[in-house]
């Protein structure tokens, strides 16, 4: 049977042996260079005691920065303020599209010709001042946002500077701890050939199965560190992705406020102009026509009030027609009259006939009432 002090030689070999098989472990797949052998000493020395419990622990402080610089990394990614910026430049976008110069200039309503058209511009410019006044504001608002979201942004950058070179140092000590656990793997497999090649009884046999047991344990831990190690690697380009759409986000930014939105005040300007010219052309030549269908309108009312003036001028005071119509009606009155008092005579005398008989009959009638009744004495 080994003895506990050869356990302990063979557990601590010399140290030169250890790093021997440092070098021979594939340090470039850890990260690790050969004179990263003295962390890697440091870090075997928390095995030296070697039980479940400090298995379970091992490369843990290492492990839970790796998680956190992670959760990190996932919140930047879902960030809520890049979601606020991509809106604040969508609003810019619709404010600028509600900005309608074409129909606003062009409102006018029907209110007599020349007041219809005085007004037209006078409304028209004044609901365009008061439209682009508010919608400037606006836009305003909106740029001093997205100059703070890119102020964010730009320290952000920095930020995942610092998160890129301790996700690094993360990975280098990953590495540390996994190469330190794999040598503690070899001391402990040596161990257990030390012991199949004794004598076996139950101690023996024992303590070969708590040392396979460990060396599963660590060889569990060692692989979950790996991935770990592996999950870092990948970290790494992500912040670098994040950090290139930051820059990115920023330059873009620099270009809406620096370049974009003056471009387009100019353009709006010079629509501006254009439109009023174009309303002054319209308004110019509705004068115009104006002019010339009042000229028209006189003239023809000039010539109409010329011949019926001459026609009044030309003509006598009194028509012979007029005359004609008149000595017609006279004589026909005259006429009229005649026969009227002729039958009023011949009517007349017929009626004194008529009356004289009457009168005859009334007397012939009394006196022959008064004959046959002769008078009382």
């Amino acid at each position: 049977m080994m003895s506990d002090s050869e356990l302990s030689k063979v557990s601590h070999e010399p140290e030169i042996q250890t790093a021997q098989r440092f070098e021979q472990l594939n340090l470039k797949d850890l990260g690790l260079q050969p004179q990263d052998f003295a962390e890697v000493m440091d870090a075997h020395k928390e095995l030296a005691d070697i039980s479940t419990t400090v298995v379970a622990e091992y490369g843990k402080n290492i492990a839970n920065k790796t998680s956190t610089y992670t959760d990190e990394l996932l919140s930047l990614v879902q960030n809520k303020d890049l979601d606020a910026t991509g809106q604040k430049l969508n609003e810019v976008v619709q404010v600028a599209q509600q900005l309608n110069t074409s129909s606003i200039l062009n409102k006018s309503k029907n209110s007599g010709f020349f007041g219809g058209l005085l007004s037209k511009f006078k409304g028209a410019r004044q609901s365009f001042d008061q439209h682009f006044n508010t919608t400037k504001e606006q836009i305003d608002v909106l740029v001093k946002e997205i100059e703070s979201s890119q102020t964010g942004l730009k320290a952000r950058v920095g930020t995942l500077d610092k998160m890129f070179d301790a996700v690094q140092d993360e990975y280098k000590q990953l590495g540390v701890y996994i190469a330190a656990g794999q040598l503690k793997q070899q001391d402990i497999q040596q161990q257990i050939s030390a012991l199949t090649t004794q004598e076996q009884d139950q101690q023996i046999t024992q303590q070969i199965y708590d040392l396979n047991h460990l060396a599963n344990n660590l060889e569990k831990r060692v692989s979950d560190l790996q991935v770990l190690q592996q999950s870092a690697m990948q970290t790494l380009p992500m912040i670098r992705i994040i950090q290139s759409n930051n820059l990115m986000l920023v330059d873009k930014f620099y270009a809406i406020k620096n370049i974009t939105l003056p471009a387009w005040k100019n353009q709006i300007s010079l629509a501006i102009s254009l439109q009023e010219q174009k309303n002054s052309v319209q308004l110019a030549k509705a004068i115009d026509d104006t002019t010339n269908e009042l000229l028209r309108r006189n003239a023809e009312l000039l010539h109409q009030n010329s011949v019926d003036t001459a026609k009044a001028n030309q003509r006598s005071v009194i028509d012979v027609e007029t005359l004609e119509h008149v000595q017609n009606t006279l004589i026909k009155t005259v006429n009229d009259v005649i026969q009227i008092q002729k039958e009023g005579m011949q009517k007349r005398a017929e009626a004194t006939t008529r009356l004289r008989a009457l009168q005859e009959s009334l007397n012939h009638l009394v006196l022959e009432n008064s004959g046959q009744n002769p008078p009382k004495s």
